[in-house]
This record gives structure tokens, sequence and C-alpha cells, in this order.
């Protein structure tokens, strides 16, 4: 019996972007206003819009010491307001630095000056140009490059720390801050170290959680974590770990020159503005309800196709087309009825029943569409969509389109096993769950269909000229006697188990149990199934989205214990196999049918770590440091991998997340993914019992 996993609430990430060509250098929060300074002048952002203060000249820092905040542009001070900027001082020297938690100081390259009855006066000359610098309780400290000088003693005067005279790492200083303990952290090219303001120096080797990355920018918020500006994106220090937070999704540029906190939201800046990241509490579920709207609110296609967006024009999803047409549109819309018909098995919702309805309705579409007696299309297009007439004299590979008889529409040809895969799926899952009698009459007669077709075909699907699809091979004698087909015996034996296997439980057709029994029997496909996943370096992505759609289904269905033990077997392997990748699907599906451990705990982690928005960023982590390389894939003709994928919000989209380990990826805010990725997982989890 399986032990349910009780979900709780999390705080979800949220991002709002708000672009500024400004090179931003500093950013500070009254609570009200969030300012940035840059070399093209002082901006505050309200309402969700930029507008400048005071006339455009470069500033070098703001600063926000209690409800006052500060601006720095050259050798003046100005003090800042909502609706204003006033002069406070101007300095014989230009403004270095400014900072300060117990009182406000103004450093400039020969002296350090303390507020002091509202003006700043004069404290101590320096003795090396300077400029970084921050106190807390009491505690003073400025530094360049090369050197960090604490004000200490009866007489105020600087103690010099340098490198070759102390323990100080040769190390080139960029900022430092003081945490709420009073230890120094500083920024260098080199890393973040800590300072105990005594003698000890601590890095990334005697602290792992600090980054190697070069620092920009350090703050602290109210709950002690450190929030640093990197040249791979932020990083936010919590919990013992470090979270990396990349461009683009979490600032508009990899160098991130500053960062600010102000009640628990996190702002980062670059050169090319700011990102905002607030934190909202909220359960899964709540989650799931919201991706279902945003994905029923842009993404259904004519006809209720839900695959992805593309070609966005400037972030903007609220202008774009619908979801594209792709050579899987039977596949990926597939994906999401089965996420629609688990949902509703559990919530019995009545608008997601109607969805679920719009895309059965769509795939069953896609299996009259050919005209061939179950021979299914991969998509459909009509006169008034993209590209409507290209391909039909060329016929280019996977552009095999046709006109259909009545010239209303074209359908898509090649059908591969990805799409039967998905609809055998799909199908099998809203016959159980949410049809009516009619709508089982329905999707068994295509179902069956489909099954004929390929039970008279020696195991293939004939396309419109009669010759074999590329990759639709259920053939017993090609599958296990021709080695072109050594990637795909497992999966493709597995797969058509499980259509005969569906097949039977709609039709009680004793000719589908028949072939069943020879294929076992006689054909060994179950062995076969058992080992369908191959050592690839985690290279084929797809077969592993096919073995896993065929093992929920089959699984479903299949009663047998004996038979039953193969596919555990196979499932058992393959789970092991990819469990560095700590896919939900893969380990959910698993937990859900062997009631063995299933890393549940970190598969709920990556459903709260999805992003809420749907429009994907170009995201860059190459600038990473040390990141560890496994050579697995090198031995299949690819290149070396991480050992270890990252966050799902850290790293680049992929659907359902099947391709984890890739670094980087170009995406500039042109693509939105349907909710599919997160609502899939999520609801195999809570259909099967997983989570609650």
């Amino acid at each position: 019996m399986n032990k349910v996993y009780k979900t709780s609430t999390f705080m979800q990430k949220c991002t709002e972007k708000f672009p500024l060509e400004a090179d931003i250098k500093s950013l500070a929060c009254d609570g009200k206003v969030l300012y940035a300074a840059g070399n093209d002048g002082l901006f505050k952002l309200c309402d969700g819009q930029w507008f400048a203060c005071g006339e455009k000249m470069p500033f070098t820092c703001v600063y926000a010491f209690g409800e006052a905040v500060y601006a720095v542009s050259g050798k003046t001070v100005y003090s800042v307001s909502e609706n204003d900027i006033e002069k406070v001082q101007t300095f014989d020297e230009e403004i270095t630095a400014m900072g300060g938690s117990t009182k406000a100081y103004i450093l400039t390259p020969g002296a350090l000056y303390k507020q002091e009855n509202g003006e700043f006066v004069y404290e101590q000359e320096t003795e090396f140009n300077c400029f970084c610098l921050d106190e807390k309780k009491g505690k003073v400290c400025i530094a360049n490059e090369r050197s960090v000088q604490r004000l200490e003693g009866k007489r105020k005067s600087w103690r010099c720390i340098f490198p070759e005279h102390s323990t100080m790492p040769e190390i080139k200083v960029n900022a430092i801050a003081f945490d709420n303990i009073g230890y120094l952290w500083v920024g260098a090219d080199e890393g973040l170290f800590i300072y105990d303001y005594k003698s000890g120096w601590y890095s990334h080797k005697q602290l792992p959680v600090l980054p190697e990355e070069k620092i920009y920018a350090i703050t602290f918020t109210a709950e002690g974590n450190a929030f640093v500006g990197t040249d791979a994106g932020a990083v936010l220090i919590s919990m013992g770990g470090a979270k990396y937070l990349p461009a683009m999704r979490y600032a508009l540029d990899t160098d991130v020159t500053a960062v600010c906190e102000k009640d628990g939201v996190l702002y980062t800046g670059t050169k090319n503005g700011v990102v905002k990241i607030s934190f909202k509490e909220m359960t899964l579920e709540e989650k799931a309800e919201y991706i279902f709207e945003q994905t029923e609110k842009y993404f259904p296609r004519k006809d209720g196709f839900v695959t992805s967006i593309t070609d966005i024009v400037n972030g903007d999803i609220e202008k774009s087309a619908p979801s594209r047409i792709t050579d899987n549109d039977g596949l990926w819309t597939q994906m999401y009825l089965s996420a629609l018909c688990m949902c509703y098995g559990v919530t019995k919702d009545e608008k997601v029943l109607a969805a679920a309805r719009r895309c059965k309705d769509a795939m069953l579409l896609l299996t009259r569409a050919t005209g061939i007696k179950g021979f299914t299309a991969r998509a459909v297009r009509y006169p008034d969509e993209k590209d409507w007439g290209k391909g039909l004299e060329t016929q280019d590979i996977g552009q095999e389109w046709h006109r259909s008889p009545d010239g209303t529409y074209e359908w898509l040809g090649e059908t591969s096993s990805d799409e039967m895969t998905g609809h055998y799926m799909g199908f099998s899952l809203y016959y159980d769950i949410c049809a009516d009698e009619g709508e089982k009459a329905e999707i068994r007669e295509a179902v069956c269909a489909i099954t004929d077709h390929i039970l008279e075909n020696d195991g293939y699907l004939l396309d419109w000229d009669s010759k074999p699809t590329t990759w639709a091979c259920w053939n017993e004698y090609a599958l296990n006697n021709d080695s072109m087909w050594m990637w795909e015996k497992g999966v493709n034996s597995l797969e058509m188990l499980n259509f005969l296997k569906i097949s039977y439980h709609m039709s009680g057709d004793e000719k589908y149990q028949k072939k069943y029994t020879e294929l076992i029997e006689d054909h060994h496909f179950l062995i076969n199934a058992a080992y369908h996943k191959r050592d690839d370096g985690h290279m084929c992505h797809i077969d592993d989205n096919l073995a896993m759609c065929n093992t929920l289904a089959f699984l479903r269905l299949e009663k047998d214990p004996a038979i039953r033990s193969y596919i555990l077997m196979g499932l058992k392997h393959h789970f092991d196999y990819e469990r560095v990748e700590v896919n939900p699907y893969f380990n959910f599906l698993y937990g859900a049918f062997t009631s063995q451990p299933c890393d549940v705990d970190a598969s709920v982690k990556v459903l709260e770590d999805y992003p809420l928005e749907l429009l994907q960023p170009t995201i860059v982590n190459s600038k990473r440091k040390n990141l560890e390389y496994d050579d697995e894939p090198v031995r299949w003709g690819g290149q070396p991998r991480l050992a270890k994928p990252f966050a799902w919000d850290e790293r680049p989209f992929s659907n359902l997340g099947l391709n984890a380990f890739r670094i980087d990826g170009e995406q500039a805010d042109a693509m939105a993914p349907s909710g599919t990725s997160f609502l899939f997982p999520y609801w195999i989890g809570r259909y099967f019992g997983v989570i609650e």
C-alpha cells in the first residue's frame, strides 16, 4: 500500500521584469519606491513604470537609510523622495561609496564622513583610496581592490589588512557588507569570502555554499539570508544552501551589478534593467489551477490542439497566436488531455471535463483526417493558418502534407510511434475516467481501427503511399532480428503490448488478446519490455517519454502478476537510470506502481520550483564556476553533460523536464509552453495517490 506524501503550502517565486537601459550600479528601496542609480541617471519605479529623477547625469550609488533615500553623483550627495530630488552636500572630491546601518557614512578618496544633525561631517582621513564602505553596530570598514581597512581604537585610526602581512587571501575586492552577526562578507573576482574580523578568512574551500563566481554586490535580508550579485546571475544563500537565480529569468543580464531586498522582495539590477522577485504562499493544487487557467486562456488552437506558443513579440503573450502546429500535435495534446483526465478523476471539476472533451474531440479528428482507416494524422491545418499549402508538392522529410479531398484542411503524414503512444494513453484515460457511453463507442472505434491497421499491415503504419512510416515499427521479426531497431526494440515491444491490452480492454475482442499472448510467448516481447531502457548517456529523451507513457497505461490495466513483474522490472531499471534527473513524472509513476521510495520529497520540491510564468526567457548558466561533467554521452557520440542537472527553474525549458542536462537556452521570451509539463506529473502524483 502506498504511503501518501501530504504536501503543504510553500513560497512560490514570482518574477516581474522592468527593462531599463541605464547600466545600473546600485539599487535601493524605501518600502514604497524602488530607485536605480546608473550611468544614464537616477530612476524610480512606480506602478510598473520607470521615471527619471532630476537631471540626466551619471549616478554611482543610491542608498536607503531608514526612511531617507540618498543618491550620489560625482562630488554631490542628493536627498531623494517620491516627488523630488534635492542637493544635500557637495564635497571636494568624488564620492566613492556611501553606506552604513547605524549611521550614514560617505567615503571619498581622502576622507570618511559621518552624518550628524542632518549633514555629513568629517570623521577620519583615509590612508588609501577606497571604493567600498559598510558599517554595522559601530564597526566601520572600507576597502579597495587589494586591502580591507578597519577603523579601530580609542583614537580612531585605520588598521589596514593586506595579503602580504596577514591571512587575507590574494583577491581583487569589489564589494563588502557586514552581516547581522558582525562578520564581514567580501565579494571579489575570485568569489565570495567571509572575514571573521579577526584573522579568519573563509571561502568556497571551507564553506562550499559560498559562490566562486565574480561578486559585484552583497546585501542581507531580514531573515539573515545573503543575496549576492555575480557575473553568473544572482545567488540567494538560504537554509544552508546556495540558490542560483540565473539570467534571464531572474536578472536581465548575467552580470548582476546591484541587488536589493525590502520586505521580503528581492531585486536584481543589471545594465538592462531590474527583475523583481517576490514570494507568494500557495499550495501545489492552487498552482495547478493557475497553470490550467493560463493554458486554457492562451493555448487552445482551432479544434482544441494544445502544444506551445512561439514567435511571441516583446514577451506579450496576450497578443500572440495560440498553439503552433507541430509534427507531434497528437502526442503533446494527448499529454495535456491525460493530465486533464487524471485531474478530473480527482476533482470532478466540470470545467476540466469540458477542456478534456474538447481535446478528445481534436484527437478523434486526427484519427479520421487521413481518410485511411486506422491511419492517424500527425496534425491538421486550415486555409487561415500559417504555412497553408506549403510542402504539398515537395513532400519534404517531416513535412509530408496532404490536401483533403474537399479542400477544407491539410493533414500531416509520416506518423510515428510518438503519436500512437499519446493516443493510446490519452484515449484510454479518457475512456475510463471521463467518457459517457457515446464517447466510449467513438473512442473504441478509433482505437481498434488503429490497432487493426497495425495488425493488418504486419506491425507497421502504412502511409498514403502504402509505405511504412519511418519510426512506427512493431513487427516482431524486425524488432527481434534487425539490429537497426536495437534502440527501439524494448520500447516498441512495450508499446505493442500496451496497444493490444488497451484494445482488448475497450472491445473485449479476443483477437487482441490472442496476438498479445503470441507476442509474449513466441516472440519474447515481455522480456524485451523488461529491458526497454538502453544506456544512452541520457540523450534519447523521447524514448524515455514513450516508455513511461506506455508503462502508465499498461500497468493501469494489466492485472496478471506474472506479466506485471516483467513490466515492473523495466520500470525499476528505467527509474534507477533516470533517478539523477529528479523528474517527478518518472518518480511518481515508479512510486505509484511499486509502492517503493521514489524521491517524493525531492519531486515535490521540483513542482514547487517550477516557474509560475509560462513565458520562457533565455537562460544562461555557462558562466557558473566549477560545473561538474559526466563523459557517459561520449560513448554514444554525444558531448559531456552535467553530472547533476540544475533545478528546474534554473535550467532552460524542455517538455516534461525530459532534457534535464541543458546548461543554456535561447528563448528570449519568444516561446511559451503549455502547462502540460507541470500538470502531467502533478496529476500523476495526485491521481495515483503518491501525494495529496
